[in-house]
């Protein structure tokens, strides 16, 4: 877009109705521009003050006065993407980043366009961003995020990679580099414990620890802060939404800090979990040191971290050993590196004892498995009719996230599809709304000789329509390393089988937990030759595929985990014991 400076008797752009000469003109340009500073000067007050909407006034009325003026412009901008207004950040943005390319400008452009879901021209805007800026962590981080959305996990490793050997030794270029990893199946186990190793000491080197504060094991109820950046319509914020408020029976009084961005204030699970826990803080804004004062003054006794390396998490906190008791669970699928964290919660199957070197905490298993599983009310009750009945074709299915669908995994379920005739796939993401990521993906399979026309891809969908569209599969595939966790127990309430691999690692066994805990060992393979021997066989048999789905919702009804109340006493017998546990230690 290029803008005009208009002619001396044009309209003035700023809007006020005005001609040129007598407005913005350059006859008037000493004055304008005491208004704009005296203009920005305030917005800047009173931003710093915490009110933003008036800031972005302020910043709306200089830009008014100078429309040209880049910086102006890149002001506004990033105030709207702060307040969400993302449209028009976009706008503006762009025209600050054309009229003076500096890196932040790409950066916030590229926010803005994510939330938008563009992310291939986001993803562009952080790459401008790391080459004007090479040394700016976070636009590396997110130009290799955004790759990692749009299904190109060994591009966004490469990234990760490159920040890293090119001087950055920040502990967030460790912890996006691992997260990124997981989706790698050529990541050994002995190079992840390194990592998460080398992550764990170089952050707790940088972040000493707090005094400690004694445990009371007569305590009568504990404080527990659980922190995330994920307590909204995300899978923690839903696998917890009915399990969280239901800990205040069993003497544990719950403590909620949002660590995520504030811009979705009514998002319905966010609502749900604030209404339900004793409190809730936002503190996505407050840094490492203040948010480890804040625990310690607020006297939390135990701190669960709900995210490990995945985003808004809060590890160097933890380093500073805030709480007398710290505790990992549920959103990263394998250790933290961190050894001032006390325990990881998890089941035996997830974690078996001879996986447990792979931790820097110790090892607590639940009774259930570590996922727990809200019943969702946008759910129809499961199709009778089988899917191959309904579309004349035999349907494998798998709604997980693009990034796990690495080039093996491709491979293993173009096999199936050749093993099984008149069989298609159906892959539901929201990244597919992306051209480049169907794109890549179609390219995918054709390369182990899959048309197009055997690979149905869609993108986003509301919840209702996401679990209505399950009503198509015949059987599930988990993909792997990385195997589905959330997507495994919808499918399974929609009474839809899931086919999974046996993995090497916590993040591995997601679908061996379930299966197991629901009494479906035979759905699971020890390697990909039996993966797609195993699937050839079950959809061969449809009268017991059939006869199948039928008794998986009430399987799924049944099961301890599926019910919040007995989740939550589970998680508190575990909590309780933890805290008993490290009491008696500490003598």
């Amino acid at each position: 877009m290029v803008i005009k400076i208009p002619e001396r008797n044009e309209p003035c752009l700023c809007g006020s109705g005005r001609k040129f000469k007598a407005c913005c003109g350059p006859s008037n340009a000493r004055s304008v521009d005491a208004e704009v500073e005296r203009l920005v000067a305030d917005g800047i007050r009173l931003e710093a003050a915490g009110d933003l909407p008036a800031a972005y006034a302020r910043f709306r009325s200089a830009v008014a006065l100078s429309p040209l003026n880049p910086r102006l412009r890149y002001m506004v901008g990033t105030a709207e993407l702060n307040l969400g207004r993302y449209p028009d950040a976009v706008i503006n943005l762009e025209l600050a980043a054309r009229g003076e390319p500096i890196a932040e400008a790409f950066y916030n452009l590229g926010l803005a366009l994510k939330n938008l879901g563009r992310l291939e021209d986001a993803a562009l805007s952080f790459r401008n961003a790391s080459v004007l800026k090479p040394q700016w962590t976070p636009a590396h981080t997110n130009y290799g995020f955004a790759l990692l959305d749009l299904g190109f996990a060994s591009a966004a490793v490469d990234v990760m990679r490159r920040c890293i050997e090119g001087g950055d030794t920040s502990t967030l270029s460790f912890s996006n580099l691992l997260l990124t990893a997981q989706y790698l199946p050529e990541f050994t186990i002995e190079e992840m414990n390194s990592l998460h190793r080398a992550y764990g000491r170089a952050l707790q080197d940088a972040c000493p620890a707090l005094p400690p504060r004694r445990l009371d094991p007569a305590a009568a109820r504990l404080r527990v802060g659980f922190v995330s950046g994920d307590l909204r319509t995300h899978p923690v914020g839903l696998l917890l939404a009915d399990v969280l408020p239901a800990l205040s029976a069993h003497g544990l009084d719950v403590v909620a800090l949002s660590t995520g961005p504030e811009t979705m204030p009514r998002d319905p699970v966010r609502q749900r979990i604030r209404e339900g826990v004793r409190e809730w803080h936002d503190v996505g804004h407050v840094d490492d040191a203040a948010l480890a004062a804040f625990v310690r003054n607020a006297g939390i006794d135990v701190l669960v971290d709900l995210s490990g390396h995945t985003g808004h998490h809060r590890l160097a906190v933890f380093a500073m050993r805030p709480a007398p008791l710290q505790v990992t669970w549920l959103g990263y699928g394998a250790t933290t590196g961190l050894d001032r964290i006390d325990y990881v919660l998890t089941d035996p199957v997830s974690t078996p004892p001879q996986d447990e070197s792979q931790f820097t905490e110790r090892v607590w298993h639940l009774g259930l498995p570590r996922l727990p599983f809200s019943p969702p009310a946008e759910a129809p009750e499961p199709s009778v009719e089988a899917p191959v009945d309904a579309a004349g074709v035999f349907t494998f299915g798998c709604f997980n996230n693009l990034a796990k669908l690495n080039p093996r995994v491709v491979g293993t379920w173009a096999r199936i599809l050749a093993a099984v005739p008149d069989s298609r796939l159906l892959l539901k993401s929201r990244h597919f709304d992306q051209p480049m990521a169907r794109k890549s993906v179609v390219e995918g399979f054709a390369s182990f000789g899959v048309g197009a026309e055997r690979v149905v891809l869609e993108g986003y969908d509301k919840r209702d329509r996401y679990f209505a569209a399950f009503s198509r599969v015949d059987i599930a595939l988990d993909p792997f390393p990385f195997t589905g966790g959330m997507s495994t127990l919808d499918a399974l309430w929609m009474g839809v089988p899931v086919l999974s691999k046996r993995g090497d690692r916590m993040i591995g066994r997601q679908g061996e937990m379930v299966a197991q805990h629901l009494g479906l060992d035979d759905w699971l393979a020890d390697d990909e030759d039996a993966y797609v021997a195993l699937a050839v066989r079950k959809a061969a048999d449809r009268a017991a595929l059939a006869a199948l789905r039928r008794t998986l919702r009430p399987r799924m009804q049944a099961a301890a985990f599926a019910q919040p109340g007995a989740y939550a006493k589970a998680l508190a017998e575990a909590l309780w014991g933890m805290w008993r546990d490290k009491a008696g230690a500490a003598g």
